[in-house]
């Protein structure tokens, strides 16, 4: 077939992120596009397109089928990596809530695989949270944008992270500088600074929520500043 799958702004980013590989592992897979897509452009060989529910599952064949990739890609219906072969070497497990992808993980640790690529719909610090106290490392955050909405896509291996704080969860790790990542950053601060606005105005004893909003209101503040002026070093 002549024709390409294309692929919206965040798709393309973990496509560009999970390649090159072997053989991928797309949990959530949905219409199966990112698989059809990395084989279409020589990012992998094969691939297991995965979903725990049968009308996804059922649009992912039909994908599969009418890119004429039925013997590359494999669907799966499996409850997270329960019933996926442990043949894949690249996991790509994106567009759910931080909460699932952590639970994922820890009901099936993926063993086999050599580089996983996470995107968080929700929740991003309950997943990094997890990362850094489950043995695995993040080697670098990347944004990306459709529209108003704004994406995190996280680079994870197997691997101590080292020290970390209680804020560490809530900030992106070896964030790749980007227009992308401002914009990330900005809806972060907006979104911390209206909680610290409703604790102060509720004249309750929250003095330790409003102190760790406010620090962490700073640090979203000097990793904006610290990546404009990455961006601006670069283009001069």
């Amino acid at each position: 077939m002549s024709e390409l799958c294309s692929l919206p702004a965040r798709l393309l980013r973990i496509a560009r992120m999970a390649s090159p590989c072997r053989v991928l592992a797309d949990i959530g897979t949905d219409h199966a596009h990112l698989p059809v897509y990395m084989l279409q452009q020589g990012l992998c060989s094969r691939a297991f397109a995965c979903d725990v529910n049968e009308g996804p599952l059922q649009r992912a064949r039909v994908a599969v089928a009418h890119w004429g990739m039925d013997d590359r890609i494999e669907t799966v219906k499996s409850d997270g990596l329960k019933s996926v072969p442990e043949e894949y070497d690249t996991l790509v497990i994106a567009g759910m809530g931080g909460d699932l992808i952590s639970k994922i993980l820890a009901d099936h640790p993926p063993r086999c695989a050599e580089k996983i690529i996470l995107q968080p719909m929700t929740k991003a610090e309950v997943l990094r949270n997890y990362l850094f106290t489950h043995g695995y490392r993040i080697r670098r955050e990347e944004a990306s944008s459709e529209g108003d909405r704004h994406y995190i896509i996280l680079d994870v291996i197997r691997g101590d992270h080292g020290q970390v704080d209680g804020f560490d969860c809530h900030l992106p790790q070896n964030l790749v500088p980007s227009r992308d990542a401002l914009d990330y950053l900005e809806k972060l601060l907006s979104s911390h600074q209206r909680r610290l606005l409703g604790l102060r105005r509720a004249d309750s004893q929250e003095g330790e929520a409003i102190a760790f909003e406010e620090e962490l209101c700073r640090r979203y503040r000097d990793l904006w500043t610290n990546i404009s002026r990455r961006l601006h070093d670069e283009t001069d």
